[in-house]
């Protein structure tokens, strides 16, 4: 979250000094009005995410990519790739994981580093009690997003890396959720969910940083490229169901396969297999659902599931 106005002398901004950049930016967007064409602000975004992404790597040292072989954190590899950087991509998630295959192949194809761990029971487990320890609360959807992050983060420190870039921002802004394609004013509900990042999001995503001690760069999140997404109309953000069409259209253009471009994702906790898992120990716990599971820990400080090989072979 440095250099996108999110994080300032390594603290968290607060809340509504984030609200108010994103009115200003909603202003500029509005003064500017939509693009003239699609290709004028497909060329204008892709000019915007090059630079982005550029100007954070120059800052950065040593760093890596948290890849999930989705369009954003392929793409952003991509650039870098293109600009001739050197790096180390991360990925993590549970047996089965549709993430791990995924950013296995992009890697392969994109000829990329890329340092990954497949998370067994009794691994993935604790790593769901250190999320609910650093979060402290008993949401599902927090502690699954959580421990996806915690997981890569482990694998990034153990590799001596301080600095990730992340595809954080770039569902808002290209219309990546069900709630955009149902919304009668797709960019109103974008600028309504940017807002909301910093309660959803940015809580969850520095504290899980900070208990690290690694620095996330999110270029999706860069003024210049919110603006710019922001110019283009609903129509070339989703057609026909499909999400996020422009950034898949600028990434097949510039060279990225069609098959990484126009790949659907799941959200972090699902394509990681760590909400699967999560739900996987409720039950085995005994427990009616995911949300009485994290109670039960965030209340113990433990997992009654630990105390069970039996159950453990039974996941």
């Amino acid at each position: 979250m440095m250099l996108a106005g999110v994080v300032e002398m390594g603290k968290l901004v607060q809340q509504r000094d984030w609200n108010g950049q994103v009115a200003s930016l909603k202003r500029e967007a509005s003064r500017l009005g939509f693009f003239g064409s699609s290709a004028a602000a497909r060329r204008a975004i892709g000019e915007a995410l090059i630079a982005a992404v550029e100007n954070r790597a120059g800052t950065a040292g040593k760093f890596g990519v948290l890849l999930s072989g989705g369009i954003d954190s392929s793409f952003i590899a991509f650039i870098l790739k293109k600009l001739g950087l050197r790096f180390t991509c991360f990925c993590v998630g549970v047996s089965g994981s549709k993430d791990l295959a995924a950013a296995r192949v992009a890697a392969r194809k994109l000829r990329l580093e890329l340092v990954s761990k497949e998370y067994p029971v009794a691994a993935a487990e604790a790593v769901i009690r250190v999320a609910v320890k650093i979060l402290g609360t008993a949401d599902p959807v927090a502690i699954g997003i959580a421990a996806t992050e915690i997981a890569a983060l482990r694998l990034v420190t153990m590799n001596k890396v301080g600095v990730v870039f992340t595809g954080l921002g770039s569902e808002e802004i290209f219309a990546g959720y069900q709630r955009h394609v149902i919304a009668d004013d797709v960019n109103g509900e974008c600028w309504r969910g940017l807002s909301a990042m910093w309660a959803r999001d940015f809580l969850r995503d520095f504290r899980v940083a900070a208990a690290f001690r690694v620095k996330a760069l999110t270029p999706f999140l860069d003024k210049k490229v919110i603006v710019a997404a922001m110019r283009a109309r609903p129509g070339w953000k989703i057609r026909d169901g499909e999400k996020k069409l422009i950034l898949r259209e600028i990434a097949a253009a510039a060279g990225l396969p069609e098959e990484i471009a126009f790949r659907p994702k799941l959200a972090a906790q699902y394509g990681s297999g760590f909400d699967r898992m999560l739900g996987k120990l409720a039950r085995a716990s005994g427990f009616a659902g995911k949300r009485e599971y994290l109670r039960f820990v965030l209340a113990s400080g433990k997992s009654s599931v630990a105390v069970s090989h039996q159950k453990h072979k039974n996941l």
